[in-house]
């Protein structure tokens, strides 16, 4: 079992029986947006090297490297009543998508996202749990109360990265880094192509060295 503090509204991560999985569609149908609530697949192929933007309520999100090019969202809860009370919607233009995912529960709610392996993320939920695997590309994570993780196998591949947090603690293994208290931050320029930025109000940001996954 995996329990975070109460931040926000209290996400506590557990063990969760009931699922929703969408395959999000990709390059197709521009701008169409695909609403969903309660088990209802979807599958259209993304774009690799695309942007993703996720705009999320609060809740615990892991986001990694999936096995095709697609995106896919795979929700938790507590009952299926919940379940269907979450709302998942993408909307998308040529190399980029929004996904909106809202309606959470205000506890015990979880997704995993799989996007493809090279993709830039643009990250903004509200409170709780952020972790983000071994996926290539531009990160700007910015989380309002909660945890951050973002697993950097290759730290190498960055240029510009940065993180501040309000009030809380930066660990950052990957760059060396290591942070505690009211406004605390770093900012370091490498020798990669890829920036990485990180934000957060009130909680840890963790910056974690780790082994590649495979490809």
């Amino acid at each position: 079992m995996v329990v975070y503090r109460d931040y926000g509204r209290g996400v506590r991560m557990k063990g969760l029986g009931f699922w929703l999985v969408l395959l999000v569609p990709g390059l197709l149908h521009a701008q169409q947006a695909l609403n969903t609530s309660g088990e209802h697949p979807a599958r259209q192929e993304f774009v690799s090297g695309g942007t993703i933007r996720f705009h999320l309520e609060a809740g615990g999100y892991t986001i990694r490297p999936g096995d095709s090019e697609n995106v896919v969202v795979t929700c938790h809860a507590d009952s299926e009543e919940e379940l269907e009370r979450v709302k998942v919607e993408i909307k998308r233009s040529g190399t980029s998508a929004d996904v909106y995912v809202s309606g959470t529960p205000h506890n015990n709610f979880q997704a995993t996202i799989e996007v493809p392996r090279r993709s830039n993320l643009l990250v903004r939920l509200s409170a709780g749990e952020m972790i983000v695997e071994d996926v290539e590309g531009d990160k700007d994570v910015r989380v309002f109360a909660g945890r951050i993780q973002i697993d950097i196998p290759h730290p190498e591949l960055y240029g510009h990265r940065d993180a501040s947090v309000m009030t809380g603690s930066i660990e950052g293994s990957a760059f060396d880094v290591s942070k505690d208290g009211l406004f605390r931050s770093f900012e370091q320029d490498g020798p990669g192509k890829y920036r990485l930025h990180a934000h957060l109000f009130a909680g840890e940001i963790e910056l974690r060295a780790s082994k590649p996954t495979k490809s």
